[in-house]
């Protein structure tokens, strides 16, 4: 049997956590009202389960309108590339995690599965469901971090910054054990050499002093911490980032760029994590 309240408020769960993890995907910064928004609708499309079942082509079609409702009241509409992006880590994700979920319902043989329409019903109870869900999230973010790392590390990239109408190429160092995040906004941090951020703005010296007035607009310091010590690095938010390739540039998204009054290296002006090249 099929309890309406119970499907609605696993599916509000688990497609709250689907849609996190596009997020993480996709490398973009949700607002929670509006994941909790498409949450909630996908959870009431999941009623779908009670009506009479339906041809394959009509069941796909439903899923595909649905899932790019949810999508767009997630993300909300900036272009048909980074749209359809969207849908095909949504569905890719919505598989991985069916999967999980079904070796989990082979684990604890459930007493019933109900499956019409495309919708699945798990008879699993509430605690047990939210632990899978989670188990779940936590090992494909695991994956992902780990098969970025092994693809990038100790690679050299070619970065492009733009800043206020004026742009900097530099070599940055692919380190693993660089995972500075902005406490605040959770985007990923980009450490450049203060010598080559001069040539953004000639007002770093003051961004990097506490409480200065003449700092450039949207700079601010962010704590960080080494081994030996920690303390506070200027950042500011790029108006663009492009990772420089043979084929075609690749823009980064959400990140911001702080700068190190040390030198770095050489060979490499700036230091990049593994994961913020990840697509």
């Amino acid at each position: 049997m099929v309890y309406a309240d119970v499907l609605i408020v696993l599916n509000l769960f688990v497609n709250f956590f689907i849609l996190k993890f596009t997020c993480l995907l996709c490398k973009e910064q949700c607002r929670f009202g509006r994941v909790i928004l498409a949450s909630l609708v996908g959870a009431g499309f999941s009623l779908y389960i009670f009506l009479p079942p339906t041809n394959i082509f009509t069941e796909t079609a439903f899923r595909l309108i649905v899932s790019a409702l949810i999508v767009l009241l997630a993300f909300g509409f900036t272009g048909f590339k980074s749209f359809a992006r969207r849908i095909g880590v949504f569905f890719a994700t919505s598989f991985l995690y069916a999967g999980a979920m079904m070796g989990i319902w082979a684990v604890f043989k459930p007493q019933q599965l109900t499956i019409n329409n495309g919708v699945v019903y798990l008879d699993i109870s509430p605690p047990v469901l939210i632990v899978a869900t989670l188990i779940s999230y936590l090992a494909l973010s695991l994956i992902r971090f780990f098969s970025a790392r092994q693809a990038f590390s100790g690679r050299r990239c070619e970065l492009k910054i733009t800043y206020q109408n004026k742009t900097i190429k530099i070599t940055a160092l692919v380190d693993t054990g660089h995972s500075l995040t902005d406490v605040l906004t959770d985007k990923d941090v980009i450490i450049i050499e203060k010598r080559v951020a001069l040539h953004l703005t000639e007002k770093i010296p003051s961004a990097m002093t506490m409480g200065s007035t003449d700092a450039p607009n949207g700079f601010r310091l962010i704590p960080y911490s080494v081994i030996g010590g920690h303390g506070l690095l200027p950042a500011f938010t790029p108006d663009r980032v492009e990772l420089i390739s043979n084929d075609k540039n690749r823009t980064i998204p959400n990140v911001l760029v702080a700068i190190s009054n040390e030198p770095l290296n050489d060979d490499y002006k700036g230091i990049i994590s593994p994961t913020t090249l990840a697509e």
